[in-house]
């Protein structure tokens, strides 16, 4: 049958931790029936006082899987894994099977006690991986793993479908033959009977369960040592189908939040230029904006400020008091036919020149820095099965499409603010039905239309997941995670279902009756367990962390 728990995991000081009856006072119960069960199996004694201690060692080991049974009846879940045991150990007490009976119960509530603390020895092994990260992000880990439903995947989903739809054909098939048997065969009844809650108890599918949202968990732990933080497992599980991935410059491969580097002006003086182009750029979504923002230290004077026009990947144009101004890069006073004394050098920055009621007053210079650390990330992205990698950014299209073709993008898209990045997004989505990932820094509102939205930030509200930004080279190692759970889950899924399969042979021919059977599949389940581990061992994190170099990155900000 394997193992079934009700536990929920809980933040505690070291590890994630099971929320169960106290481990001590089960282990009293199970030492209890033990003695019990041994006094009644080996002192010679009439045949109904030996059925009545085997069935007090039962209920002192299992009086709540009684209970468990009753809420799975009450809540319609008929063929649920404490329904059937209760049903396989009745049924086999009538028939004169009380010992095999009473010792799979034991033997259940033992796998259980092993079974949590594998789960714990794993988990805390898992927050391992994090021993180089801060104490806040270690807590907040924790507390995403803790709640509800975060080791949840798909995969899990689709094979609980699958074990529910075995359980009911063998459960049909144990009937069958527990009535066909003895009219073809030369067993008993009672010997048909017994193999058939043999088959019935295997099929049952909470070991095969049992490992999958560990897996998940481990697999958030896993992505949150790569500096990425997601609130479910799901999210991960779905970056192994992520073929094209949208990348927002600022932010992710340049500076969120440039710097202005200088002011030159004949006719203004600086904090006079300076307060003109923030009041200018303040409705502005593009990055010169947060540049002027950080730069400037006066009130705004927002009343004065009409007639704004925003002009993605080239600048604005305002009025301020009664003064038309325009801030824009020469590309857009060069379309006009305006002559104004733009650099004919080639610079990595930007620089926004400021006209004011038609005379030019000067230049502004904002950093462009690239993030070094983020060079190959089209390449990485790509080794880990993405096949298109396209730039977005809100300056002009030719910047972009020169940066895009310097990091290896396929296509760039400039001149863009939020809106039409988003029915940008929505377009590559409808035409590229693949998984498509969005990974951004600017902050939106509401989730785009990408299978999965990544933010850079250290927090951030509607996003599937947060990357430090000290951490996005290492993003690409997450989708390797990924595959990484699909290939346990589905490991664990093939291995459990092969001892249920042999389980099931060996009981069809009598060579397995309940407590071994019951042996058998938690051993199973308990390797299924241990093997999740592996999510975040070996090869797959090795890279990461040569690459990080032992380095403590920035904790994320709650």
């Amino acid at each position: 049958m394997g193992l079934h728990s009700h536990s929920k995991e809980r933040p505690d000081n070291s590890a994630v931790k099971t929320k169960e009856m106290p481990r001590g006072l089960l282990v009293i119960r199970l030492v209890i029936a033990s003695v019990i069960f041994a006094v009644a199996s080996v002192v010679s004694m009439p045949v109904i006082v030996r059925t009545i201690l085997l069935a007090i060692a039962a209920l002192v080991a299992g009086y709540d899987i009684i209970l468990d049974a009753i809420n799975c009846v009450e809540s319609g879940d008929y063929f649920g894994s404490p329904v059937v045991m209760i049903f396989v150990a009745v049924i086999a007490f009538v028939i004169g099977f009380a010992i095999e009976s009473t010792a799979m119960i034991i033997l259940y509530k033992v796998g259980i006690i092993l079974s949590e603390y594998v789960r714990e020895r794993t988990l805390m092994s898992a927050e391992e991986l994090l021993r180089y990260r801060d104490d806040e992000e270690i807590d907040r880990t924790i507390d995403i793993a803790s709640k509800s439903g975060a080791g949840e995947t798909v995969t899990e989903d689709q094979i609980s479908g699958a074990a529910s739809f075995v359980l009911k054909c063998l459960i049909g098939f144990g009937v069958l033959f527990a009535i066909a048997a003895p009219l073809i065969t030369h067993l008993t009844y009672r010997e048909a009977i017994h193999r058939a809650l043999s088959i019935i108890l295997v099929a049952t599918p909470a070991s095969i369960l049992l490992s999958l949202p560990l897996t998940g968990l481990v697999g958030i732990f896993s992505a949150a040592r790569s500096g990425a933080l997601f609130t479910r497992a799901s999210s991960i599980e779905k970056l192994a189908e992520i073929k094209t991935v949208m990348v927002d410059k600022a932010g992710v491969l340049a500076e969120e939040c440039p710097r202005v580097l200088s002011v030159q002006s004949d006719i203004l003086d600086t904090n006079t230029f300076l307060t003109f182009a923030a009041h200018a750029v303040y409705y502005s979504d593009q990055p010169i904006a947060k540049a002027l923002a950080n730069a400037t230290d006066g009130e705004y004077k927002l009343e004065v400020v009409s007639g704004f026009r925003d002009i993605p990947g080239f600048g604005v144009e305002v009025d301020i008091g009664k003064a038309h101004v325009i801030l824009a890069t020469k590309e857009l006073y060069i379309s006009r036919g305006e002559a104004v004394p733009y650099d004919n050098e080639n610079s990595e920055n930007q620089v926004f020149y400021m006209v004011i009621a038609g005379r030019y007053v000067g230049k502004i210079e904002i950093s462009n820095s690239v993030i070094d650390s983020v060079g190959n990330i089209v390449t990485e992205f790509k080794k880990n099965g993405v096949e298109r990698c396209y730039l977005l950014s809100e300056e002009g299209k030719e910047d972009v499409a020169a940066f895009a073709s310097r990091f290896g993008f396929d296509d760039a898209f400039g001149e863009l603010d939020l809106e039409k990045k988003l029915s940008l997004i929505e377009n590559v989505c409808e035409r590229r039905r693949s998984g498509n990932l969005y990974l951004y820094s600017n902050g939106i509102e509401s989730h785009s239309k990408a299978d999965i939205d990544i933010r850079v930030s250290k927090a951030g509200k509607y996003a599937d997941g947060l990357v430090n930004p000290k951490s996005v080279s290492m993003l690409p190692g997450v989708f390797a995670v990924s595959g990484r759970m699909r290939g346990i889950m589905t490991e664990n899924a093939i291995f459990t279902f092969a001892v249920k399969a042999i389980l099931v042979f060996l009981s069809v021919n009598g060579w397995c009756n309940l407590w071994f059977a019951m042996f058998i599949d938690s051993a199973a389940a308990i390797f299924a367990e241990l093997n999740t581990i592996r999510v975040s061992s070996g090869s797959l994190l090795k890279g990461l962390i040569n690459r990080r170099g032992g380095e403590d990155d920035e904790d994320f900000e709650e």
